[in-house]
């Protein structure tokens, strides 16, 4: 016999959730995996139930590239450009966006409708195509931020582009997104962006750079990176985003598929104690060639491409969602207690999330202290 005590509190729905989940998708991966021609009536019915999936989970983010391999071959489905563009005989630009507005509408019929991130101005390779009219052919630019060059292909693209985006009414809720890029290059980049509309808003992850942090919307820091107290406030006073990312470079704790699943947990708690609005991670679905039985990619560790298996979710998937659902629960009650002027309990569970930091971690001990915070949430 089970006895069970249920609580007298509800969750919001996901869509609801504060929690800023980044989890970027990978349609390519899609179509490769189940052998469907890109962008067909096919695809988007296979990606419905997984990108569902990840609405279900909170996610707040469209992943768009805006260029062809923004992140060169860093996956087995690298990504193309959502935007045609072609260069005409006169040397004027057209571009279509047939394919990014398909996209964009159909994430956003999911529910995941809060930000659009467009990848990238500063790709690994800096190397960029389109269609030559004159020659009939694809043809590619290698060009730095402020090199003529460079200027002549992206400045016509980012003006035209915010018209577009305006009339979808979506320019509130793009960015313009980089990640780990040093820091001469972005603000080349961020100059350029903000010439051919100052509207524009900009997002990156990777390091803290006090010179170009002010002009980011989003802005993303590597695990055991930290915002000083004063610049993280004033960007939460500015309705500014600041959240933290995992990648393959942090062994432990992290969401492989041989961490301890308790870590996916971890981070989410990590990030409320860090003062964080939410976290990101590279991929939610870059399948490897075989996902089902073999998930790693080259030099990245196992699991470092994808949270969820085509057709299923996954145990670290589920545990990061649950921790997500703790950090909803953190907020709600921090709010309460506030208003009911009860200190000692916000003392209290202030105490426990301020543990959720690197130097608390030993190695082993996650799970312990997931379980700990939750057992506390439950007496509240």
């Amino acid at each position: 016999q089970i006895e069970v005590d249920v609580l007298n509190r509800t969750l919001p729905a996901p869509k609801d959730w504060a929690f800023h989940l980044d989890l970027w998708q990978n349609p390519y991966a899609v179509a490769r995996y189940y052998n469907v021609p890109l962008w067909s009536r096919q695809h988007f019915d296979i990606m419905k139930p997984l990108m569902q999936q990840l609405a279900n989970a909170g996610q707040k983010v469209i992943t768009a590239s805006v260029m062809h391999h923004p992140w060169a071959g860093q996956t087995e489905d690298p990504f193309d450009s959502m935007v045609f563009r072609m260069k005409k005989i006169d040397g004027s630009w057209v571009y279509d966006y047939t394919v990014f507005d398909r996209w964009v509408e159909f994430m956003m019929s999911l529910g995941i409708d809060r930000q659009i991130n467009c990848y990238t101005l500063v790709p690994w390779a800096l190397k960029f195509d389109y269609y030559d009219q004159a020659t009939n052919r694809i043809r590619f630019v290698e060009a730095k931020p402020g090199e003529a060059a460079y200027e002549d292909y992206w400045f016509s693209f980012l003006k035209d582009f915010a018209g577009h985006l305006r009339q979808k009414g979506w320019f509130e809720k793009t960015t313009i997104a980089m990640d780990e890029r040093e820091k001469s290059m972005m603000q080349k980049a961020f100059d350029l962006i903000f010439r051919a509309d100052a509207g524009y808003k900009v997002s990156g992850a990777g390091d803290y750079y006090p010179e170009i942090e002010p002009k980011m919307y989003d802005l993303c820091l590597a695990y055991g990176h930290t915002l000083p107290d004063s610049v993280r406030e004033e960007r939460r006073r500015s309705g500014k985003l600041s959240t933290v990312y995992t990648c393959c470079i942090e062994a432990y704790p992290n969401t492989f598929t041989f961490s301890e699943p308790a870590e996916a947990s971890w981070l989410m708690w990590h990030a409320v104690a860090g003062g964080y609005d939410g976290y990101l991670r590279w991929a939610y679905n870059s399948w490897t060639k075989d996902p089902l039985h073999d998930s790693r990619f080259r030099s990245w560790a196992a699991g470092d491409c994808y949270l969820v298996y085509p057709g299923s979710s996954s145990i670290r998937m589920e545990r990061l969602v649950e921790g997500i659902q703790d950090a909803e629960k953190i907020r709600i009650l921090r709010k309460e207690f506030a208003e009911s002027g009860e200190a000692a309990k916000l003392k209290k569970l202030n105490q426990t999330v301020a543990g959720f930091m690197p130097e608390k971690l030993n190695g082993q001990n996650a799970s312990q202290m997931v379980r700990n915070g939750r057992n506390l949430l439950n007496t509240f």
